[in-house]
């Protein structure tokens, strides 16, 4: 799937300090993708970002757009669940 990002996804990804490999990463090859609320998808692997583990979450449109996104460190909070976002 061809991937874009809308201009607020940019700002996550700048502000959050997630590195655009890295969400690349995410995108192309997730551990897991699950269910968003508004029929999006979230992208998510745990992936190291300054020498700690995160998960990295990249929320989709079905039809490739990149809304929003984010690291957390609760990773057991979103891996091997479904979790709906509230990313309004």
């Amino acid at each position: 799937m061809d991937f874009t990002f809308l201009p607020h996804a940019i700002e996550e990804m700048q502000e959050r300090e997630i590195p655009l490999q890295v969400v690349l990463e995410v995108l192309h090859h997730p551990q897991e993708i699950t269910a968003a609320k508004k029929g999006r998808s979230a992208y998510q692997s745990v992936v190291e970002i300054n020498g700690k583990p995160y998960i990295v979450r990249v929320i989709v449109e079905p039809n490739g757009e990149v809304v929003t996104l984010y690291r957390s460190s609760k990773v057991s909070k979103y891996q091997g669940e479904s979790h709906e976002e509230n990313t309004d």
